[in-house]
């Protein structure tokens, strides 16, 4: 009789490359929460300050958009190699595995404690725990434009929300660049879609790697060739100065498919957040309208609102 070997586990076909570099992300993560229920799910929040505050609060360095959670809610503080958390006299409570905390009482974290605040759930992990990377890998699936590798526009316009509400607690600037790519049509009709696509990849490779923004900005494609780049804590001044110099980075490059070189330029358009700024929609439309501007004036070139 052949040997039944249905009950043995199969093994994902990973490369042992892979396992490793996910495993050396994993070692070099500090502590963090990640959302398990609420939203964004699967999002980190990476706890690299020995004293930060979980609230509603724009200000919050671990600001959670849920009307149940206290706008000062609870407070995180790593001591001594350990994570305790405390709650602040909130409406609501918070409630670690299923056990309340009682007030200005703190708790040392546990590795995947639960923490409840309002309708939301945050999971516990260590530094250097492997679900870090896991949950890192599911958001940014989530929230990336397969082909191009930036942040699609559903993630876009969460986060322009919730950076439009922080810049104002903190009176800190804001600024959005808006681009795209000068008559994309034409070169899918002169060089097929198959082309098309390269440029848009060669292109955010190019942004993305030109070292011009940071970390925390948000790179995403907003639809089709149109791209933005959400700069907190940047002036306009500053953006523009970026802005040009992306602008210069993609007219010089040599876009190169199948031997022929393709012509790419980018028309950009700055804007930032005012004081009379009414709405995030209000400063995507600005940008656009700068952006328009470019376009209607020749093309390539930056215009700031």
């Amino acid at each position: 009789m052949a040997s039944d070997n249905s009950d043995k586990t199969a093994m994902i076909g990973i490369d042992q490359e892979t396992i490793n570099r996910e495993i050396q992300k994993a070692k070099e993560s500090p502590d963090c929460f990640v959302i398990i229920r609420g939203n964004p799910t699967s999002h980190r929040f990476f706890l690299d300050k020995d004293e930060m505050t979980i609230g509603r609060d724009p200000s919050a360095e671990i600001s959670i958009s849920d009307q149940l959670i206290s706008r000062k809610h609870a407070k995180v503080t790593r001591k001594d190699g350990t994570v305790s958390i405390e709650d602040l006299k909130s409406s609501n409570g918070t409630v670690i595995n299923g056990s309340k905390l009682e007030a200005n009482s703190p708790r040392v974290l546990a590795k995947e404690d639960m923490i409840k605040l309002g309708n939301t759930i945050l999971k516990f992990l260590p530094a250097g725990h492997i679900e870090i990377v896991y949950y890192g890998n599911l958001n940014q699936a989530a929230n990336t434009d397969p082909m191009t590798k930036c942040f699609n526009k559903g993630y876009f316009l969460e986060a322009i929300e919730a950076e439009v509400k922080r810049a104002r607690a903190l009176s800190s600037p804001l600024t959005l660049i808006f681009f795209d790519l000068d008559h994309f049509k034409k070169v899918n009709d002169t060089y097929g879609h198959d082309a098309g696509d390269f440029v848009l990849k060669e292109f955010t490779s190019l942004v993305r790697n030109s070292g011009l923004y940071k970390q925390k900005d948000i790179f995403a494609r907003y639809g089709g060739e149109e791209f933005c780049l959400l700069m907190p804590g940047v002036t306009s001044s500053e953006a523009a100065k970026i802005a040009e110099e992306i602008r210069g980075k993609v007219h010089l490059h040599e876009f190169n498919y199948e031997g022929k070189r393709i012509p790419v330029t980018t028309s950009l358009g700055v804007s930032e957040l005012k004081s009379d700024t009414e709405s995030a929609n209000e400063l995507i439309k600005s940008s656009d309208k700068a952006l328009y501007t470019s376009k209607e004036s020749g093309r390539n070139r930056v215009t700031v609102a």
